[in-house]
């Protein structure tokens, strides 16, 4: 069994999650985009600042298919990091939940970035000093 098979179809997010995927997808920076990639980009940016915030009214708009496998992994990684226990990996729906609450808490800091620095450049700019503070920070532990 492959892990993508413990994920079942689909992540659920809500309605009101994915038109805020779409609004963000139609900036400049994000242009032709899938959908995916907002959500990995938000997942990580939920689990820098360490926040969850619970999917209310979730149901299956993100195909777990348009996943790769590495994303699957780096969401299986986080679940066990998260729960310290690596058994979570044979617990797809926890996982999933995981993700999408880490996801939708880094929506929110993504659309704070977006009204800081706009779609273009400048939040390319910040995002990629996010990330390279992340990685500092991960190195020096």
């Amino acid at each position: 069994m492959e892990l993508r098979d413990s994920f079942s179809r689909n992540m659920n997010i809500n309605k009101d999650i994915r038109s805020r995927y779409e609004k963000i997808m139609s900036g400049f920076l994000f242009k032709d985009k899938e959908m995916k990639n907002i959500f990995m980009l938000c997942f990580a940016l939920g689990y820098k600042i360490h926040k969850r915030k619970p999917v209310k009214d979730g149901v299956g708009l993100l195909n777990i298919r348009s996943f790769l496998d590495q994303d699957l992994w780096t969401i299986a990684a986080i679940a066990i990091k998260d729960k310290d226990d690596i058994n979570i990996i044979k617990n797809g729906p926890e996982m999933k939940k995981i993700a999408t609450e880490y996801a939708y808490a880094g929506l929110s800091e993504l659309e704070d970035l977006i009204t800081e620095y706009g779609s273009g450049i400048n939040l390319e700019l910040a995002l990629e000093k996010k990330m390279q503070d992340s990685l500092i920070q991960l190195k020096s532990k």
